[in-house]
């Protein structure tokens, strides 16, 4: 399979200018949509500002010590290292963005439209 490609989105100048929620998440715009992103062990984590169970806001959600953001509604906890698949075993994923810190600001990647595996044949 072709590996993704990303349009890089500019969210904010710096860490001082993210607002962040008491669980540690911070919710940015790029591109229209509405995205979270986490620290966790200096490393960073962009994911859906829903939940995909039951819709809850994602942004009143935490991340855990095990890397891994827990649903503020029904407690469903997903694995921010392992593209976003629940671990209590529901089938359940979280969409999941990559986030680079550069040294003009923090970036989300939103996959290419049209660039991905199957778009050569469609």
């Amino acid at each position: 399979m072709g590996s993704k490609k990303y349009e890089w989105h500019k969210v904010a100048a710096g860490v001082a200018e993210l607002k962040w929620s008491p669980g540690e998440i911070s919710e940015v715009e790029a591109d229209g949509k509405k995205i979270c992103v986490a620290r966790w062990n200096d490393q960073w984590f962009g994911f859906s500002n829903t939940c995909p169970h039951a819709g809850a806001p994602m942004t009143d959600a935490f991340v855990s010590g095990q890397c891994q953001v827990v649903c503020p509604v029904h407690h469903l906890k997903f694995n921010l290292k392992n593209g976003g698949r629940d671990v209590n075993g529901e089938g359940y994923t979280l969409k999941i963005y990559p986030v680079e810190i550069r040294e003009d600001g923090i970036y989300v990647g939103l996959e290419e439209a049209g660039k991905g595996f199957f778009s050569k044949w469609f």
